[in-house]
């Protein structure tokens, strides 16, 4: 199937609607997985059951990593980011180490989304660039 076919929209009681469009070179990921900083950077991932996203260890990269993750399971699904053992990711003006980041089956919605890259202000976490739904930090 074509993501082309299957892009989300999403109804609030408003009766606005937004759109989520996920590009026709999205990688869909279906179990637990390590993104690799050469062959994976840029590149739009996205899951359809819960699943742990694992990061590249930062002191292994260049500057300028930059992933994206989509959650397009059913509302409920769970997302989560793990960053490696020695990095944290940065996320609403803090930075937790060695903490995940969660789209929490509580609150996660078909469509949410997470941007992250290692930018050079940020040489030991990640920073989320961009997102929609409701991310959590592991405490």
């Amino acid at each position: 199937m074509s993501l082309k076919d299957d892009n989300i929209v999403t109804d609030f009681p408003s009766g606005l609607a937004s759109a989520v469009f996920i590009d026709d070179q999205a990688v869909e990921k279906t179990s637990a997985y390590t993104l690799v900083k050469d062959t994976d950077c840029g590149k739009t991932f996205y899951q359809k059951t819960a699943i742990v996203w694992t990061l590249p260890d930062l002191a292994t990269g260049p500057l300028g990593q930059l992933y994206k993750v989509v959650n397009l399971g059913p509302d409920g699904t769970l997302c989560t980011i793990s960053p490696n053992s020695n990095d944290g990711i940065a996320w609403k003006s803090s930075a937790t180490a060695d903490k995940d980041l969660i789209n929490t089956a509580a609150t996660a919605k078909k469509g949410d989304y997470v941007v992250l890259a290692n930018i050079p202000a940020s040489a030991d976490h990640w920073t989320v660039m961009d997102a929609r739904g409701i991310w959590a930090k592991q405490t």
